[in-house]
């Protein structure tokens, strides 16, 4: 017995020495998480993407036709000339170039994501980091609502990360389903996809009667939405809002794919109270963004806003630094006020 215990001690300094040299070893979470504390205290985000908008439908249905998205543009900072992904104008991956903050192509260090249906044998790199990445290791809480399925790609490769994910492709389901879990929840970033004027576009066009009464509806599924703030003074208080799209439609088109106009040129607006009321983006960012006007700028030189702009800048509502691997707003320069 006498000799047992000096090996229990030498036994119990051995593991304290290993979990000491454990824990100081770099890039661990708890260090992690010291670095990405959220610097402002009580700051929410709800990101709106909705499938296939075209600018050119809320120029034409108006304020009377697209009541709440026009609140948006006028109570805050907006441009109707963003740019999608340069490589595709495609649902999958320019919803992925969003949370991650990064383009397509692998090669030029992107997501890789170039594929546009549900695949469970496809995924993302593991080394891939997201919006949901950042605020979760944060402490903050995440909930993606979508409407369609192929999503489940992000649940796979973020698992540990979103909080809360419902695929409904219901649209009458679903955006109940998220209004009632921003009333109630809260949580500190929300991720929602509507996707009528897409599911519009690939059956009748473009801008057909039938799409434009789908971005109707899309408005009034803001308008869900944004009722829930307005009720609570102090969500309204801390809230903001991005809405963006991931491709529009070309008018008369059945399809997305190709490279024009109507097709790259999305919508980008911040609503909420960090963002300028009634403010042009290119406007407030002179310095750092140049308006492309119809052109289709690649990631060289002079870059136009982009969705993929959408996850550092609500990071950096957030009060938290970039997605590390990212490479689309990663210096968090883009200004809404």
């Amino acid at each position: 017995m006498r000799r047992l215990f000096p090996l229990v001690s030498i036994g119990i300094f051995v593991v304290v020495v290993l979990v000491v040299a454990f824990t100081a070893l770099p890039g661990r979470d708890s260090g992690n998480r010291a670095e990405r504390e959220a610097a402002q205290a009580d700051r929410k985000v709800l990101a709106i993407s909705i499938d296939g908008l075209n600018p050119d439908a809320l120029a034409k249905l108006g304020p009377a036709g697209t009541p709440n998205i026009h609140r948006l543009i006028d109570e805050g900072a907006s441009t109707l000339n963003a740019r999608t992904a340069y490589e595709k104008n495609i649902t999958l991956p320019n919803h992925t170039g969003m949370v991650t903050g990064d383009p397509i192509a692998a090669d030029d260090g992107g997501h890789g994501v170039t594929w546009n249906v549900g695949d469970p044998s496809k995924s993302i790199a593991s080394d891939e980091e997201s919006v949901f990445t950042v605020a979760h290791e944060a402490g903050l809480s995440t909930g993606v609502f979508v409407t369609k399925q192929k999503f489940e790609l992000w649940q796979r490769a973020w698992e540990d990360d979103i909080d809360l994910f419902v695929p409904i492709d219901d649209h009458d389901e679903l955006v109940p389903a998220a209004a009632e879990d921003l009333a109630e929840e809260q949580r500190d970033l929300t991720f929602v996809h509507l996707s009528l004027p897409d599911v519009a576009g690939h059956k009748s066009g473009g801008m057909s009667p039938e799409y434009l009464e789908a971005v109707e509806e899309s408005d009034r599924q803001v308008g869900e939405l944004l009722e829930v703030i307005d009720a609570d003074a102090g969500l309204k208080k801390q809230l903001d809002v991005i809405l963006t799209a991931d491709h529009g439609f070309k008018p008369g088109i059945t399809n997305h794919s190709e490279k024009v106009y109507e097709n790259y040129r999305i919508p980008f607006v911040v609503w909420g109270p960090d963002a300028g009321a009634g403010t042009d983006l290119y406007e407030l960012n002179s310095d750092d963004y140049r308006d492309p006007g119809k052109d289709r700028p690649d990631y060289d030189g002079p870059q136009p806003v982009r969705n993929a702009d959408l996850g550092n800048l609500a990071l950096d509502l957030l009060g938290l630094g970039p997605i590390e691997t990212s490479d689309i707003g990663k210096g968090q320069t883009l200004d809404v006020k």
